[in-house]
């Protein structure tokens, strides 16, 4: 009976042992006992997937407040939201304003905690939602940021930047190929003005559009561009929530130069909206709001310049008439100058012709005197020019006679000389001329044994090899 007793004991002391599937149906049980068959849960939404199914899936998260959204959450749990309620939800946000779930939209949500023995997972069952905190939330968020940006006067830094005269060269930070993009572009061709636009591509929703988009109003801002254009289509109001984002705020607020906005539709204002220069409602008024800048800077320099014409003109005219009378009163003054000036030149003429006379008559006699001492003198020195010609004459000609035979002699001489330098004149008395490689040799020890060697003599050539040298 005691060693019964002791086995019972030991087994009820065991810890119980179950199978998966009871271990699974006693977690259903407790989460049923714990929190009904409906509860709400706020959170944010992370990792969102859409399935092909129609079913949706997402993590709700609790942010952790030390290290931002981006970061590790603090706590987690998986999501299903499956197609027939998905359907009802997404109803229930289109008729709050539009709204659509995203990654990083707060909500609150309604749904069943539940476990999924196939998988080992615990997951929340979504089937239903409170817009209206979603609205308050990002309301709730976008005041604080407001108060903040005026705290630091950010909210009319912009605004503080002088609006160029002629922008005509835009950074242009939207989507490529969207349909605010092509709005935007569209107006501009329309203008028939010459643009330069400097398209930064970049999402305009989503976790990564607030990094992006301030990341390309930067850039452009820096590319030396007269304004900034920020555009996106319209959307619903949680689709617009990265141009509600303090990086983009900050970005279009220390712009370098004037940012213009065109977010959303015509009821649509964004914090970005509060801090750019100008604010319009849609993607093409932003468009036309740049061009209607630049248009009246054009209109304006034309004005000038057709008043710079008409004041030209006036003054031609004024000083062509002023032209006409002074040439009229100078031709005036210059006849009677002339008349005066002819009588007193015609008076002059004469007296001066008379003086001419009188010096022509004196200088003549006195040339005529000179004329007949000339004619002297150049006869006496002609004879005697006559008489020392026919002394050198003379003397020429002897010389010319000695010359040719002092020459005849003295070639006759080095004629000699010559001869008896001829190399063939060596070479007849016995003598020889010895070259190696075209070279005369005049020293053995230039020489090496085998080196070639020619010796000309007075008749004909030998050939010779070196086989010593000493």
């Amino acid at each position: 009976m005691s060693l019964f007793n002791s086995a019972a004991e030991r087994v009820a002391s065991e810890p119980m042992t179950f199978t998966v599937a009871e271990l699974a149906n006693r977690i259903k049980q407790v989460l049923g006992d714990a929190f009904g068959d409906e509860l709400w849960v706020e959170g944010e939404i992370r990792n969102l997937s859409r399935a092909r199914s129609g079913h949706m899936y997402f993590d709700l998260v609790e942010p952790d407040p030390d290290n931002g959204s981006s970061k590790q959450p603090e706590a987690s749990i998986s999501v299903a939201l499956f197609r027939f309620n998905r359907e009802r939800v997404e109803e229930t946000l289109r008729r709050q304003g539009g709204m659509a779930m995203e990654d990083g939209m707060k909500v609150r949500i309604q749904g069943k905690l539940d476990f999924w023995p196939p998988g080992g997972r615990l997951q929340l069952y979504m089937s239903g939602i409170d817009p209206n905190f979603t609205l308050g939330e990002l309301e709730a968020e976008r005041l604080r940021l407001l108060e903040m940006l005026r705290d630091e006067g950010l909210l009319t830094k912009n605004q503080g930047v002088p609006f160029p005269v002629a922008p005509l060269r835009i950074g242009l930070v939207t989507s490529n190929g969207s349909a605010a993009h092509h709005d935007f572009c569209d107006e501009l061709v329309a203008s028939g003005l010459a643009w330069e636009v400097a398209l930064a591509d970049t999402p305009v929703q989503g976790v990564d559009a607030p990094p992006r988009i301030a990341a390309a109003i930067r850039a452009v801002g820096r590319s030396g561009v007269d304004v900034i254009a920020v555009v996106r289509g319209g959307g619903a109001r949680t689709d617009l929530v990265a141009f509600d984002s303090e990086v983009v705020a900050r970005a279009a607020a220390g712009a370098p130069v004037p940012v213009v906005t065109g977010v959303g539709h015509e009821i649509d204002r964004t914090i970005i909206d509060e801090v750019a220069h100008e604010a319009q409602k849609t993607p093409t008024a932003a468009a036309v709001f740049i061009v209607t800048a630049a248009r009246v800077h054009l209109e304006a320099a034309e004005q000038a310049w057709d008043g710079v014409s008409s004041w030209a003109q006036r003054l031609l005219g004024n000083a062509d008439q002023r032209l006409v009378n002074v040439s009229q009163t100078t031709a005036r003054a210059a006849e009677g100058h002339l008349h005066r000036a002819g009588s007193t030149l015609n008076g002059r003429a004469g007296r001066i012709r008379e003086l001419a006379e009188t010096r022509t008559r004196g200088e003549t006699r006195r040339v005529d005197g000179c004329a007949g001492a000339m004619r002297h003198r150049v006869s006496t020195a002609i004879v005697d020019s006559r008489r020392t010609l026919d002394q050198v004459k003379s003397r020429t000609t002897a010389q010319a006679r000695r010359i040719p035979k002092s020459a005849a002699r003295e070639l006759a001489n080095l004629e000699g000389r010559v001869r008896l330098l001829d190399p063939r004149a060596i070479l007849a008395r016995g003598w020889s001329i010895t070259r190696h490689s075209g070279k005369v040799v005049r020293n053995p020890a230039s020489l090496a044994v085998g080196d070639e060697l020619v010796t000309t003599l007075a008749e004909g050539e030998l050939h010779s090899t070196v086989s010593e040298n000493q």
